[in-house]
């Protein structure tokens, strides 16, 4: 995501579980919220997406 898109996903919010760190062996589902870090505009490309 980093290389790709500029940004850095710091964790993931699973419906019906707590927030989880993000590592490198995490793999997101669908459903899944993915809370990411960035510049603003790297953000805001990112999510549309989505």
């Amino acid at each position: 995501m980093r290389t790709r898109y500029g940004i850095t996903v710091i964790g993931i919010k699973r419906p019906g579980n707590d927030f989880t760190h993000a590592t490198a062996e995490t793999v997101a589902a669908k459903g899944d919220v993915i809370i990411v870090t960035g510049k603003t505009r790297d953000v805001e490309t990112y999510a549309e997406l989505n």
